[in-house]
Parts: C-alpha cells; structure tokens; sequence
C-alpha cells in the first residue's frame, strides 16, 4: 500500500510539473472574456484614404468610375467606421485665393462614400507650403484658407462626414513641415482654429492632436503642453512599432502612456498605424523587406512595407489595434489603403507601397498588385464587428502572453476575437459567462480563408450556440485570428 501510495505521489507530482511547464512553455492558455466596460463608447476603424498622385513622374493617370466602384465595393465589406482623409490646401491657392474646385473630382468620390456610409471623416492638411520651420514663421493667409476650405466642404458641400481636423501632419518629426518646432505647431494650430470660430464652424468640426509620431513614452510631454494650450476635439497619435514589439506586448504598455496623459473627458484615437522593423530583433525581416522592395519595380525602399503580402502582416496589425482597444484608445487608423495614393522620392513612381492593394495595377504597376492582399480581411473584421458607438470589455489571457485577445458589445451583440501571433500552432481555452446564438466563427489564417466575390470572407462555420462557460477550445495556426460573432451582418 505505501507503495502504492509513493507511485501515486510521484505521478501527481510529475503531473503538476508537466502542467506547469507546459504552461511556462505557452501550450496551456485560457482566455477569459469578462463583464466589465474598459473602453466605452468606440469610434471604429478604418483606414487612410488620401487623394491620389496620378502624376508618378513617366506617366500621368486617371481614376475611372469604374475604379471607384471597386474601391467601394471592397469597402463594403470592410464597413469602415474612420478614415482619415489628409490633402495639401497651398496646392489649392493662387495668389492668396482659394479655389477649393481643385482636385474636387477625388474629393468628392472619397467624402460621398463616407458620407453615404456614416463614416466619421478626420480631414486634415500635410502642410507644406503652409510654414518655413528654417526661419521659423508660417503664412497666416493661408492657414485660415485651409479654414475656409474644410468650412467650404461642410457648410457649402454638405460633408457634414467631416468631424475633426488635422493640422500639420506628425509637428514633432524632423520631417514635418514644422521639423518639430512646438511652437511654430501651436501657432499654426490656433490661427486655423481661430478661423474655424471666425467661421462659427466650431459645432461642426473640432480640432484633433497632436498627431504626435511615437515609438516611446517621450514625447508625452507634447500632448500634455498641447492639452494646456489647445482645444481639441479628439486626440491622436501616430504609432509603427516594431514588430517584436507588439508581439511581446510592450506595444500596449507604450501607448497607454498618451491615453493616461489624455483628459478623462475625451477620447483619443491612433491616427496611423502600422508595422516597421525598427528594433535589432527585427533586422532579419528588415533585410528581407528591402531586398523584395529592390526586387518589385516602382516600389520604394525608403518607405514601403513589403510584408503586406504575407499573412503574418495581418495577424501583427490584429495584434496592435486589439492592444490599442483594449489600453483605451477609440479607433485606429490603418496606414494606407492604396499603394497608388503616395510616392516617396523625387520621381514620382516610386510609390509607398503600404496598401490593401494598388488600384491602377492593371493600368501601369502591374496587374497583380490590384489583387486584395491577405491583411485586408484581418483589418477588415476588425472593421465590421467593431461598429461605431461599441464597448470594450475586460479579457485576461493566462498562459503565453503573446496571445491577445478583445471583446466588444453593441446593441446586444458581440464579437470576440482571439489571435495568435507566433510562428507555432497554439491551443487556446476561451471562456466566460457569454451565450451567442448563430455565432459565426472567422478563421484568418494561411490557406483558412474562406473568399466569395474576391473581397467577401465567408464565416468558417456557424455555432447554433456558443456558451463561454462551457469552454471552448481553439486549434489556433500558427499566425491566426479567430474572431466570434453574432452580428447579423
């Protein structure tokens, strides 16, 4: 019987160190979906759709109507609830006039959708030609011009889409027009927001800031000075964390220092983002991202992402704007839906490649490139089933931390999203208290995808009755999201 008793002794204890180090191994992870609201009242997410080039130095192109409608017709599905919609006003001016026709073509098609869609529009201005950061000063003429163009857009135009403005893109870099020279921002800023009151437009659009490009706490500083001296509306950052680090989570620690830095009583939004490789970690993929941009004519090796072609691309933005949800951010904005919108460089056909896709591929870069890459359904269910006016709730993840994992309420409805950024397949225990009745259930991952129509990702099954407290276990890929839902849509 003691015998007996020791063999028994010896399996629980080598049974309770298997557990355990399978757990530190991150075999083992529970995710728990709580009750509690951390993040009232979401804005959505969406993308930046910005006017296009079209003049890319050796050719000079068009956007057809029947461009446009696939544009739309993709958006469709995506169901963006943000976009921000940035533009150079002096490229509108003559002679100190304005003459807001200018370009109205692309203008137009991008705010009618938004309009028609119950898009929030952040508009806003790169401003170059507005400043001259080596003297400093800026030209106060034309900085209330770019006020009347957006009070022209809203007031006259009826794109009453438009919510919040931008002005000067990223005023901390040394690339900005304001070559990060506060002061100079500040000033540029109240002037336009003096005019926006001038032409009592304030109900209709308020300033959003500072737009601050981030990769550290550093530069919380600028958004607290910021908040002291300038009335915003919405504020913004800019993030492109490396890609380690939001794998780790470090990602989230970051930014929740300029949601902790901004007043309770607004909201605060991630006006770019998107993934570089930035840290030492990350140099492997750094090389062999400017080795397939040296490959790919007209791409830019200065300001491309070439991983947008791998799945892996979708599950790390995945991974960031769950982060962001849940550190209490309103909305991300993904950097950029078309690679055809922006080149970097002086010859102009070297476009900054960052897209869902590049929609004159078939006229001039290649007809591949206006395919939908894999990150757009990634974006685009993280689109759809976080519908403006949301709640965020609590989750916990318990084993291997680089699972992440994100719950949202609306009207009675729910989606739960799961992801797991690593390489090695991961099982995952969710659970809770929540039922959902003919869930869908969306399996983002490499040859998983269940495409209809070119651009519509069909559910990879539907869940008569998913029941949180029973627990559920997920076979998730390796590079996988997993996203439950009982929207009707």
């Amino acid at each position: 019987m003691k015998k007996l008793w020791l063999c028994l002794v010896a399996v629980m204890v080598f049974s309770c160190h298997s557990l355990l180090a399978a757990m530190l191994d991150g075999n083992v992870t529970t995710v728990t979906f709580g009750q509690e609201v951390i993040n009232p009242g979401y804005i959505g997410n969406g993308a930046q759709w910005d006017p296009y080039q079209l003049d890319y130095g050796s050719v000079k192109l068009q956007m057809s109507e029947q461009d446009w409608q696939k544009i739309y017709r993709r958006l469709d599905y995506m169901r963006p609830q943000l976009m921000r919609v940035v533009h150079n006003t002096a490229s509108l001016i003559s002679d100190y006039q304005l003459h807001p026709e200018g370009n109205l073509d692309q203008i137009e098609h991008i705010l009618n959708y938004c309009q028609s869609h119950g898009v929030t529009v952040v508009f806003g201005d790169w401003g170059w030609g507005l400043a001259n950061a080596k003297i400093p000063e800026f030209d106060k003429k034309k900085v209330e011009l770019a006020a009347d163009y957006v009070t022209w857009l809203i007031r006259d135009k009826g794109y009453t889409c438009i919510k919040y403005y931008n002005m000067i893109n990223e005023p901390n870099g040394f690339w900005s027009t304001t070559e990060g020279n506060y002061d100079l921002w500040h000033d540029i800023t109240l002037c336009f927001y003096n005019r926006l009151k001038r032409n009592k437009m304030l109900s209709k659009v308020t300033l959003v800031g500072p737009d601050l490009a981030i990769w550290t706490p550093a530069e919380v500083p600028w958004l607290e000075r910021a908040n002291r001296e300038l009335d915003f509306g919405l504020f913004d950052i800019h993030t492109y964390p490396s890609k380690c680090t939001v794998n780790s989570g470090e990602y989230g620690q970051i930014i929740k220092a300029y949601r902790d830095a901004t007043p309770a009583n607004r909201k605060i939004i991630m006006g770019e983002i998107g993934l570089k490789f930035v840290e030492p970690q990350d140099s492997l993929y750094q090389q062999e991202m400017l080795r397939r941009a040296a490959a790919r004519p007209f791409a830019s090796t200065e300001d491309s992402q070439m991983f947008i072609f791998d799945y892996m691309y979708g599950t790390d933005m995945a991974d960031a704007v769950i982060q962001t949800a849940n550190a209490g951010y309103s909305g991300s904005v993904a950097w950029m839906l078309d690679d055809a919108m922006h080149a970097a460089g002086d010859s102009g056909d070297q476009l900054k490649m960052w897209g869902f896709w590049n929609i004159f591929g078939e006229e001039y870069f290649g007809a591949d490139g206006e395919a939908i890459r894999p990150w757009f359904f990634a974006w685009s269910l993280l689109c759809r089933y976080m519908p403006a006016g949301c709640d965020v709730y609590a989750s916990s993840v318990n084993g291997n931390t680089t699972v992440k994992a994100l719950k949202v309420k609306h009207n009675g409805k729910t989606m739960l999203a799961v992801i797991n950024p690593g390489k090695k397949p991961q099982t995952v225990r969710i659970q809770g208290t929540d039922c959902l009745v003919q869930c869908k259930q969306f399996v983002y991952a490499e040859h998983k995808l269940n495409i209809k129509d070119e651009c519509i990702l069909l559910p990879d099954r539907v869940i008569p009755e998913l029941r949180l407290v029973d627990g559920i276990d997920l076979d998730m890929p390796g590079e996988s999201l997993f996203v439950f839902t009982d929207f009707e849509y």
